[in-house]
């Protein structure tokens, strides 16, 4: 059952729309409002300024104030442009009434901003889907994704992406290499940074065609006899000796 047949020609709904869209606004303009008359009331305009300064360097300097402003500036700023994306697209994104769908929250994420977004009668997330690819310049980001709730398919989230937190200069550490470390006992070493050790090679005896010929008769192959320059050439070798396998000798091959 309809209670409004055309709410946006309600002034009542379209005041109420304006409120909501734009509540951080409001909310930040009245308490900025408030703390300057505060402060002029009670204290001379060189303390006052100098506090407004010192709030703005504060949340200039310290990182996670920064971090904070900064990630609920672009929550606000990307449910307007999402709005103004929604209503300019080429595609349809109305229902055939001509209304767009509620922005309910915006909410920062690791990678971007995560907007759920209701779906209204007439509409769906397959319309949403097909304006992806504007909606990723519209907000200024890298790229857009929708997420779809199994459980409720009038509710979606569109998710905006403006950063990989795996495309750093450092590596991640694992979690459990730090585990299985401390379980041994042992000291925590960073992935890919293990001394490279040779592989063990065991030399393996080449036979010949006379050693087959031996084992087929039953008499005992005769081994080749190891002359004095081949002692010597040996022995000059630093003390390592040659690795031999399948008749290819492996020796500049292993340190």
């Amino acid at each position: 059952m309809e209670v409004w047949q055309t709410p946006k020609q309600s002034w009542p709904a379209m005041i109420l729309g304006c409120l909501i869209r734009w509540r951080a606004e409001l909310a930040l303009t009245a308490v900025a409002v408030l703390v300057l008359v505060w402060l002029d009331q009670n204290t001379n305009t060189l303390v006052m300024w100098l506090t407004v300064a010192g709030l703005v360097g504060v949340v200039a300097v310290v990182p996670p104030a920064r971090r904070f402003v900064v990630a609920r500036f672009w929550c606000v700023l990307d449910r307007h442009r999402l709005r103004t994306c929604l209503r300019m697209a080429k595609i349809r994104t109305m229902n055939l009434d001509g209304a767009l769908p509620f922005l309910l929250w915006a909410r920062p994420t690791k990678t971007g901003e995560r907007i759920w977004v209701w779906t209204r009668a007439g509409s769906s997330a397959d319309d949403l889907e097909q304006v992806l690819g504007y909606i990723a310049p519209a907000c200024y980001a890298r790229e857009a994704r929708i997420h779809r709730v199994r459980s409720l398919s009038t509710l979606v989230a569109v998710e905006l992406i403006r950063r990989d937190p795996l495309n750093q200069p450092r590596p991640v550490s694992s979690p459990l290499a730090r585990l299985s470390a401390r379980m041994q006992g042992q000291a925590v070493t960073a992935e890919g940074s293990e001394p490279i050790t040779a592989a063990t090679v065991t030399p393996l005896p080449v036979r010949t065609h006379a050693d087959t010929t031996s084992a087929a008769s039953g008499a005992a192959p005769e081994r080749p006899a190891t002359t004095t320059k081949t002692k010597a050439r040996l022995a000059a070798e630093s003390g390592r000796g040659s690795v031999v396998v399948s008749g290819e000798d492996l020796s500049d091959y292993i340190d």
